[in-house]
C-alpha cells in the first residue's frame, strides 16, 4: 500500500493542529512527523496503522506515532484529530526519536488523555482565550505521553529498507530548522554522516519528493504563509521563506505552481487552492 508523506500545517500560536472533523471522513494512507492522537466524538472510525486496522467507537482515541503509516475511513461520524509538532516535543529530549509511545488500555494514563482530548475538543465552542486553554491541554497531553507511554523504540537503530528512517527524519528537521539558510543535499548528508546518495535514495523513497523538491516547497509554503496570513510585503515574504530576493520568490512560484505569489494568494484567499494541498508541476 503505497503511502504519501503530509506537510502539516500549524495554527501558529499553537505546537500543533486541532482539527475537528464531521460526515464522511476518508483519509489516504500518510505519514507525518507529528504525534497524532484520533479521538472519536460519536460514531465509529476505522483507523489502519502499519497496515493493521482498529475501529474506534464514542469516547475512544487512539494514537499514532510520528512517522507511523495511517489512515482513517468513517461515515457519520465526529473526531478530534490532534498533531503535535514533533519539533516541539523533542525540545524536552533531544533523543525522542529512539522511543516510541503507547497507551495501555484501561491505564491511568489512558483515562487521563481521554479526559483531556475531551476537554480539548470543547475549546473549539470557547470564546474566553481558546487558543491559551488548548496550548495548556496540548502540553498537559504531552507531559503524559512522557511520563507514563513512553518506551524504547526497537526499532529506532534499524536502517535498512524501513522508510521511518532516521535519517530522513533528521534530514526533515534539519531543513524546518535551517531552511533560510543556504546549504545542499551533500551538506546535510556531511552533517547525518552518511553518503548523499544513500540520502537522496531514502528522501525520495520516504516522502516521494527529492531533496530539492522538498525543500522548494517547504520555502514556498513559508513565504506564502507571511504572505497571506502575516500580512508581509513580497520582499519580507521572500526573505521569511529563505529564498535571496522577491525576483528568485516570484520565479520558483511560477516554476512550481504556473502562478506568481499575488495569484497564488488570490487563488488561497478564495480557497481555490489551499496552500498544503497544492501540487507543483
Amino acid at each position: 500500500m503505497n503511502s504519501e508523506f503530509e506537510l502539516i500545517r500549524y495554527d501558529r500560536s499553537l505546537p500543533a493542529k486541532i482539527a475537528i472533523k464531521q460526515g464522511s471522513v476518508n483519509t489516504p494512507y500518510h505519514w507525518h512527523k507529528e504525534i497524532e492522537l484520533v479521538y472519536v466524538l460519536d460514531g465509529t472510525l476505522e483507523i489502519t496503522v502499519n497496515n493493521a486496522a482498529q475501529t474506534l467507537r464514542a469516547n475512544e482515541f487512539w494514537l499514532i506515532n510520528s512517522v507511523e503509516n495511517h489512515s482513517l475511513t468513517g461515515e457519520n461520524t465526529k473526531c478530534l484529530i490532534l498533531d503535535i509538532s514533533y519539533e516541539f516535543a523533542a525540545r524536552f529530549d533531544k533523543t525522542l526519536y529512539s522511543s516510541v509511545f503507547k497507551v495501555i488500555g484501561g491505564s491511568g494514563a489512558e483515562e487521563e488523555l481521554r479526559n483531556l482530548l475531551w476537554q480539548l475538543s470543547r475549546t473549539t465552542d470557547e470564546t474566553e482565550q481558546p487558543k491559551l486553554r488548548q496550548y495548556a491541554l496540548i502540553t498537559d497531553i504531552l507531559h503524559i505521553l512522557f511520563v507514563q507511554c513512553r518506551y524504547e523504540n526497537p526499532d529506532a537503530v534499524k536502517e535498512g529498507e524501513n522508510i521511518q528512517s532516521r535519517h530522513v527524519k533528521l534530514a526533515i528537521e534539519y531543513i524546518e530548522q535551517h531552511y533560510r539558510e543556504d546549504f545542499t543535499e551533500k551538506s546535510v548528508a556531511d552533517q547525518l554522516g552518511v553518503q548523499p546518495f544513500y540520502l537522496a535514495k531514502r528522501f525520495k523513497e520516504a516522502t516521494g519528493k527529492t531533496f530539492t523538491k522538498y525543500i522548494l516547497e517547504f520555502r514556498l509554503a513559508r513565504s506564502m504563509d507571511a504572505l497571506v496570513n502575516k500580512g508581509m510585503s513580497i520582499d519580507d515574504a521572500a526573505k521569511a521563506g529563505g529564498f535571496p530576493s522577491k525576483r528568485t520568490f516570484v520565479a520558483k512560484c511560477k516554476q512550481a505552481y504556473g502562478v506568481t505569489p499575488f495569484q497564488l494568494k488570490k487563488q488561497q484567499q478564495s480557497g481555490d487552492a489551499p496552500l498544503m494541498h497544492l501540487t507543483p508541476k
